[in-house]
């Protein structure tokens, strides 16, 4: 079933998708969102974009290095854009190193960890 909540995110996607109908299925539940054409609602425009918390994960136990430390990239702190798959830092066993990337497009919301943390699973 479908909160209010639900249902303003589907909508406001397919605004900002350019769909103007949507159809769901499942089990005994069907939904059917249709969009008029033309221009979408001032009230619309003003509504805030949904935020959501995705959590880089670890890809091994190490010791975090930062991007920017040693190879060549720009180093990224709290506040930056990245994208999905961008690498956030590398998870370090000796020399060993397994990259730690951006599991969606979003901002850094968090202080990046210092050189050196344990990390890990």
């Amino acid at each position: 079933m479908f909160d209010k909540q639900d249902l303003t995110r589907l909508l406001d996607a397919m605004r900002a998708h350019g769909v103007g109908t949507l159809e769901i299925e499942g089990g005994d539940m069907f939904l059917r969102l249709v969009l008029p054409a033309g221009p979408a609602p001032a009230a619309a425009a003003r509504t805030q974009p949904a935020t959501a918390t995705a959590a880089a994960r670890s890809p091994d136990i190490g010791r975090f290095l930062p991007r920017g430390s040693d190879d060549g990239l720009p180093a990224l702190a709290r506040g930056d854009a990245v994208r999905t798959g961008e690498l956030l830092g590398y998870v370090a066993q000796g020399a060993v190193r397994a990259a730690l990337t951006a599991p969606a497009d979003g901002t850094i919301a968090s202080q990046i960890p210092e050189p050196g943390t344990l990390f890990g699973h």
